[in-house]
């Protein structure tokens, strides 16, 4: 079985994706760290972020496992993956058509792989709309801006930073949603639901309870 858990940054995707993976007894492939792999790359060596074609060869030496991201087969650690110079840089990158290419064979190859051992739950920005349109149950999670940068500062430590963090989440909403290639919506079959005053808890739960009714998982 596949689950999809899209939505933009700070709305819980993570934390839900791995809570949900666990009580089900799926395996958990969080997609965004192929991008921010792909990224590090540029960074490290000196590849400019925007560079399509460039970038896309740089795709090209990246993986994607239930572990995380690897870059020419070596897995990389996922602290690397989140200073903000990535994160930043992954914005850049994920909006050219040339790394989306690449990588979308890689995360259906992973889901693929997850899905036939024991099941997947998958998450991103595209994953019900473009990467895996056939998903069994396709989650859209969203949170009031406010909220989602409150979410975003405290788990990195910065609340001191937290109007910066939600002007640069104000930006990275606008990019993911205007960018022609894969934009950021939820799927026309997604069930939305609206973390700002849930629990991590109840959204799992209810995750969970969707896929159950649907005849599969634990």
């Amino acid at each position: 079985m596949l689950v999809t858990i899209d939505g933009p940054a700070g709305s819980g995707k993570s934390s839900v994706a791995r809570a949900v993976a666990e009580r089900l007894g799926f395996i958990n492939l969080n997609t965004g760290a192929a991008y921010r792999a792909v990224a590090y790359l540029a960074l490290r060596e000196g590849v400019e972020v925007d560079d399509g074609p460039a970038l896309g060869d740089l795709a090209g030496r990246v993986g994607l496992t239930a572990e995380g991201a690897e870059i020419d087969g070596a897995p990389v650690p996922d602290e690397a993956l989140r200073t903000p110079e990535v994160s930043a840089a992954a914005s850049s990158v994920s909006s050219h058509p040339e790394v989306r290419r690449v990588l979308l064979s890689v995360q259906r190859a992973a889901a693929a792989r997850a899905s036939e051992d024991r099941g997947a739950v998958v998450e991103g920005r595209d994953i019900g709309t473009v990467v895996l349109p056939e998903a069994e149950l396709k989650i859209f999670l969203s949170a009031a801006p406010e909220e989602r940068a409150r979410r975003r500062a405290a788990q990195s430590g910065r609340e001191k930073e937290l109007e910066r963090i939600r002007a640069a989440m104000s930006l990275r909403d606008r990019q993911d949603s205007e960018r022609e290639t894969a934009p950021l919506k939820a799927a026309p079959d997604a069930v939305i639901v609206d973390t700002t005053d849930l629990s991590l808890d109840e959204v799992v739960s209810r995750v969970v309870e969707l896929a159950q009714s649907l005849g599969r998982g634990a």
